[in-house]
């Protein structure tokens, strides 16, 4: 497919030039040498061939780094950066591409993009900047592009999907039309019922109708008319509820730079540890050996696949941080009192009173839970008021979790010093998702569906660690190709 001229070594013949402009060390010499370092596929260009001939897919990429990293991400607002700014111009060798052709390149190079983003970590593996071997992961939400009050609850959808199914087959029927409005505005949908509103609405209904019948995963009890895929999270800042995404992201513990990033309609995270494990190892062409996480990535069985890969995993349960944060980690893991027999899967108190097991339960949290119930009444145990308390039940219960057993046995390694420090070393990856959404403005997306939100994810990474390099690079007065041949530049970074 032909493009567009774009030299790379073209100076202009009139007006400001940004080499005598902008200082030496500035990010956007370093993105124009690391984009044109950088082996990019085609673009895309939709289903026609008709047309002007489509701009280098290496400008338009610049285009976005450059604007990621400056904290721009409109579509209207990198055009006219790319008219009147000195650097966009100098990237774009005096181009100015429509924010139109911004836009649809961008939602349309999801796969050019993620490339782009594990070639540049690749590199900085090749140059010793990253190593990769050592990861921290964590998980934030990012509100999506959706009204909050636009969004369709299950309990409504069939009627909805049928009163529009009624209409459609008989549109010219004036009775009808006002009493799908009716129906409509009881569903909280809208009043009004023109034949506009209602194709409209049928689209909409469509594609929450695609949403829900994925299959049964989707567990949502209201789905948004405006970006289906976004779900209702609680953001740990603030603590509200709004329709979100959660962006989980993995950083090289030695140098703090993001080497995996993804995003998933998930609000818990103790489901993608080892899916990010898997992404890290992609990007960075690095085995990786040792595994940081907080609590909200504890799942056991994660943590079993993981171990069982020769990793070394460090990620505690929310009931060992909360005893850590008290003071009182040993206490908490060496008080165990009640003896577990693997082979009758009974636990027996000090006193010999064994506790069988009661059918499983799920709770609210996704953790499965088993009681186990004891088979003589405790009347006359010295332990009564200890284990009951001032309950006037006679059997004492246990609930323990369905992989207690082996969870005993993981809780042990947090009374090393080794692992306490990583607990604490974890929360180096805080300072990169502060600066996502302090300095490079990231607090909602603007782009709809999973696949944007993964685009916005992609893009604000490569910002950041472009970012991050252009301070490395600032540090030792080197510049991107002295970098490439050299090792050991970053500096460990303290937690």
């Amino acid at each position: 497919m032909p493009t567009r001229d774009y030299s790379c070594s073209q100076t202009q013949m009139f007006g400001y030039e940004a080499k005598d402009r902008l200082p030496e060390g500035h990010i956007c010499f370093l993105i124009d040498e690391v984009v044109e370092d950088l082996e990019l596929g085609p673009a895309a260009r939709g289903n026609t061939v008709l047309g002007a001939p489509v701009y280098d897919p290496r400008m338009m990429v610049k285009v976005l780094f450059y604007g990621y990293a400056r904290g721009i991400r409109s579509s209207r607002k990198l055009a006219d950066e790319c008219r009147e700014n000195i650097g966009f111009i100098h990237l774009c060798r005096g181009a100015t591409a429509d924010f139109r052709t911004i836009c649809r390149f961008r939602s349309e190079n999801e796969g050019l993009l993620q490339s782009a983003f594990s070639e540049l970590i690749g590199r900085l593996v090749q140059s010793g900047v990253v190593r990769g071997s050592h990861i921290i992961a964590d998980g934030t939400k990012i509100r999506a592009n959706a009204s909050n009050r636009k969004i369709l609850p299950r309990k409504f959808f069939d009627e909805v999907r049928k009163a529009v199914d009624e209409w459609m087959s008989d549109s010219a029927s004036q009775d009808k039309q006002e009493d799908l409005g009716e129906r409509l505005s009881s569903a909280g949908i809208g009043r009004t019922g023109t034949s506009g509103e209602i194709d409209s609405l049928q689209r909409l209904v469509d594609k929450c109708s695609k949403v829900l019948e994925e299959g049964e995963t989707c567990d949502a009890k209201v789905v948004s008319l405006t970006d289906p895929d976004s779900r209702f999270m609680k953001d740990g800042a603030t603590g509200k509820l709004g329709l979100s995404y959660n962006v989980q992201a993995a950083v090289d513990a030695e140098s703090g730079i993001i080497v995996a990033c993804d995003v998933t309609d998930d609000a818990v995270d103790n489901n993608s540890l080892c899916r990010l494990v898997a992404k890290a190892e992609a990007s960075s062409g690095e085995t990786v050996d040792t595994v940081d996480a907080d609590s909200g990535f504890f799942e056991m069985e994660q943590i079993r696949r993981l171990e069982d890969g020769g990793k070394d995993v460090c990620v505690a349960d929310s009931e060992t941080v909360s005893a850590m944060r008290k003071g009182r980690l040993r206490e908490f893991i060496e008080g165990e009192k009640f003896i577990y027999d693997s082979q009758r899967d009974v636990f027996v108190c000090p006193y010999g009173n064994e506790h069988v097991g009661k059918p499983i339960c799920r709770r609210k949290s996704g953790r499965v839970y088993r009681v186990y119930e004891a088979t003589r009444a405790c009347g006359g145990c010295p332990c009564r008021r200890e284990c009951l308390g001032d309950s006037r039940s006679r059997f004492h219960k246990l609930e323990r979790t369905a992989d207690h057993p082996g969870l005993y046995r993981y809780r042990l390694r947090f009374l090393l010093a080794e692992y306490q420090d990583r607990l604490t070393r974890r929360r180096l990856i805080e300072h990169n998702f502060g600066h996502l959404k302090h300095n490079l403005g990231f607090r909602r997306f603007l782009l709809r569906g999973l696949s944007g939100a993964r685009i916005e994810t992609f893009l604000v990474a490569c910002a950041s660690v472009l970012r991050r390099i252009c301070n490395i690079l600032s540090r030792t007065g080197r510049n991107w190709g002295c970098l490439r041949r050299m090792q050991g530049v970053a500096e460990p970074t303290a937690a």
